[in-house]
C-alpha cells in the first residue's frame, strides 16, 4: 500500500504507521480511559477522534456514544482511513465514519459533544489553526481532550548513545517541518487562546524494561527514516549504525526506557 507524504508530518503513514499506532495505544490504554471518563456521559452523542490515524481511540469512543451515537473519524493518511474503514468492518462496527480530512482546514461538521486530539498538534505549523476548527466543531458545552508528547523528558537508562541521538534526530525533523517535539507544556495556553474555557491538564510518562513500552523507541525511529534523509538530517549508514545499536539496547533485560512525557488537556466550549 502507499503512502502518501503528508505535510509536516515526519513519521511514515500506512499500514506500518497504523501498526505503530497499535502499539501506542495499548501502552496509553490506561490513561487513556481515565482521560475518557472525564468526557462522561457520551451516550448518544456526536463524537470526533481529530487524527484518528488506524482508529483504535475511535473505535473506544464508539463503545461510549453506544448505538444512539456517531463517532466522526478524521486523518489526512488516506492508507490509515482505508485500513481504518476495514478494521470497523471487521469488528462490526457500524457507529463510525472514517473520513480523510485535513484537520488544520475547516472541518466538515458541527454539534459535536466532544473533540479527542491525540499526538497531532506537534506536527502542525499552527496548532492554534486546528484547535480554532475543533471549537467550531463542538457544540455549546461540548468537550475536547487533548494529548501531546513533550520530547525533553524522554530518557533511558543506563545510557545509550544510539537512544540520545535518535530523539535528537525526532526533535530536529519536527521542527524542520515547522512542528513543535515539546508541545505538551504549551496546550493548557493553546486552548485557552483558542476560547475553551476551565482548561485543566495532567500528565504521564510510559516507562519500562519490557513489554510494547520498549518496543516504541525503534518502531519510531523506523518510521522516521524517509523524513529524516529527505530532510538531509543523517545518512542511511547512521541510521543502520543507530537501528543495529538501538536494538541491542531494547533487546537487554537490564535496560529501562522512559517515552516522552505525555501532556492532558481538556477544556470546554462556552
Amino acid at each position: 500500500m502507499k503512502t502518501e507524504p503528508l505535510p509536516s508530518y515526519v513519521l511514515r503513514g500506512g499500514e506500518k504507521g497504523r501498526a505503530r499506532l497499535a502499539v501506542i495505544a495499548r501502552v496509553l490504554a490506561e490513561p487513556t480511559r481515565l482521560l475518557l471518563d472525564r468526557s462522561e456521559p457520551l451516550e448518544g452523542c456526536i463524537a470526533v477522534d481529530a487524527g484518528c490515524g488506524g482508529g483504535d481511540l475511535t473505535f473506544e469512543l464508539a463503545k461510549r456514544v453506544g448505538r444512539a451515537g456517531r463517532v466522526i473519524g478524521l486523518d489526512l493518511d488516506k492508507d490509515k482511513i482505508v485500513l481504518a474503514r476495514a478494521e470497523a468492518r471487521r469488528r462490526g462496527i457500524n457507529n463510525v465514519e472514517f473520513c480523510c480530512e485535513n484537520v488544520a482546514l475547516q472541518w466538515p461538521l458541527r454539534g459535536a459533544s466532544l473533540v479527542n486530539v491525540r499526538f497531532v498538534l506537534t506536527h502542525l505549523v499552527d496548532p492554534g489553526e486546528a484547535l480554532k476548527h475543533a471549537y467550531e466543531a463542538l457544540r455549546p458545552g461540548g468537550m475536547i481532550l487533548v494529548q501531546d508528547i513533550d520530547c525533553d523528558g524522554e530518557f533511558c537508562d543506563p545510557a545509550s548513545a544510539a537512544f540520545r541521538r535518535k530523539g535528537e534526530l525526532f526533535v530536529e525533523a519536527v521542527r524542520r517541518r515547522g512542528g513543535d517535539p515539546l508541545i505538551g507544556r504549551r496546550l493548557v495556553r493553546l486552548l485557552e487562546v483558542a476560547g475553551f474555557s476551565d482548561v485543566q491538564s495532567s500528565m504521564v510518562q510510559p516507562n519500562g524494561r519490557n513489554g510494547d513500552v520498549k518496543r516504541v523507541p525503534l518502531l519510531t525511529f523506523a518510521a522516521m527514516h524517509d523524513a529524516l534523509i529527505e530532510l538531509g538530517l543523517t545518512s542511511m549508514q547512521e541510521i543502520g549504525g543507530i537501528t543495529a545499536e538501538l536494538e541491542a539496547f531494547l533487546d537487554r533485560p537490564d535496560t529501562s526506557v522512559g517515552l516522552p512525557r505525555i501532556f492532558h488537556a481538556w477544556g470546554r466550549k462556552q
